[in-house]
């Protein structure tokens, strides 16, 4: 009998125990099955992010067509400097004013044969916006907003303060004028220097610093009042290049042009050159570049055009030529004036870029009737 119990109380226990060790694997099943189903979830979201393939520069071959409205010098630099990195993309140029540069492209809109326009002051760019396509270019978080289009059909590459040129053999330091307004004194008569507006970026911009700075009308007109008073002063001397180098060697006395273009001759040679930033007013208009609208080569324009605002390029433009960056990381020129103490205007993009148009038809009609009657 006790051999019985002995019996019934090890087969009683047995079946406990083979209870319990039942019920432990559907817990641990359920946590595989959950394991499980989220493995693929997380191997997913870790191939989510595109792996980055290193592309030897070398490696790549093709052709970007560029209209540059720019120094030679500088353009010819960068070019050097990309091609340093990209040997086997040929970069074919056609060199022109603003103006003639972007007429061209919207006579060629049909038939695009340019894949980059490369300089001219940005308001230049947003008037002809609409033979343009966005681009983002890969440099875009070190650039600040203020120096982009919001409809991104433009990029800004260097900052360009407004200045006043002199030349130090022809205009003596008490003589040298500090403002736009000491421009209009009847000694200076054609003696100041300036490219044309209607085919010069540089000069339209300064054309507008001048009127924007001197008015106090909503409609501007008394800065066209200021305009029509000084263009009896002025030489229209031809393309903007004309208009620093006649100041440099002496064939001008004054010239209206921007800080980038003076600094050139006024770092080079301060005992001849001298450059003010005008006290009622200068102003701070980029100079960029965008991609043509069907361009044929939009592939290498993306990378001619990342390269214009890579810190590499960007660096060597600052240190060779005093171009201010437009970048966060890299250091205004040490050897410019701090940006926070120059008096910039209010610029009035809208009406300079999207009105331009009538501002050169407004200047045509000036300019026409002071020669005329001159």
């Amino acid at each position: 009998m006790k051999k019985l119990l002995v019996v019934l109380m090890v087969v009683m226990l047995m079946a406990s125990v083979f209870a319990g060790c039942q019920s432990a694997p559907a817990e641990e099943t359920e946590q595989t099955e959950t394991a499980v189903t989220e493995a693929p979830a997380a191997e997913a979201a870790a191939t989510e992010a595109p792996v980055e393939e290193t592309v030897d520069p070398a490696s790549i071959k093709g052709e970007v067509s560029v209209y540059v409205a720019h120094n030679g010098d500088q353009y010819n630099r960068a070019i050097e400097l990309f091609n340093e990195t990209y040997p086997n993309i040929e970069v074919l140029v056609v060199s022109a004013g603003t103006g003639d540069c972007l007429q061209r492209i919207a006579a060629e809109a049909e038939n695009p044969q340019c894949d980059v326009m490369w300089g001219g002051t940005t308001e230049s760019l947003e008037a002809y916006k609409e033979y343009f396509q966005p681009y983002v270019c890969s440099e875009d978080s070190h650039i600040a907003e203020s120096f982009k289009d919001p409809d991104d059909k433009w990029i800004g590459e260097s900052q360009q303060p407004s200045v006043i040129m002199y030349n130090k053999n022809l205009v003596s330091e008490e003589e040298v004028p500090t403002s736009w307004a000491d421009l209009l004194d009847a000694k200076w008569q054609g003696q100041i220097a300036s490219a044309n507006p209607a085919s010069s970026g540089s000069a339209y911009t300064l054309l507008c610093n001048m009127i924007l700075s001197e008015s106090t009308q909503a409609d501007y007109s008394d800065g066209w009042e200021f305009i029509e008073e000084l263009v009896p002063n002025i030489i229209i001397s031809g393309g903007s290049s004309s208009v620093y180098k006649g100041v440099a060697n002496g064939e001008y006395a004054l010239g209206l042009t921007l800080e980038q273009l003076a600094w050139v001759f006024v770092g080079a040679d301060p005992d001849t050159c001298g450059m003010i930033y005008p006290s009622d007013g200068s102003s701070n208009v980029p100079d960029g570049f965008a991609m043509v609208a069907n361009c044929p080569n939009p592939d290498m324009a993306a990378i001619f055009m990342d390269f214009l605002v890579s810190a590499e390029c960007q660096q060597v433009m600052s240190d060779e030529f005093g171009r201010r960056t437009v970048r966060d990381d890299i250091a205004q020129p040490a050897a410019l004036p701090d940006l926070n103490d120059i008096y910039f205007i209010d610029y009035d993009f809208q009406w300079a870029g999207a009105g331009k148009e009538a501002v050169i038809a407004q200047w045509d009609e000036i300019a026409t009737n002071v020669i005329s009657a001159g």
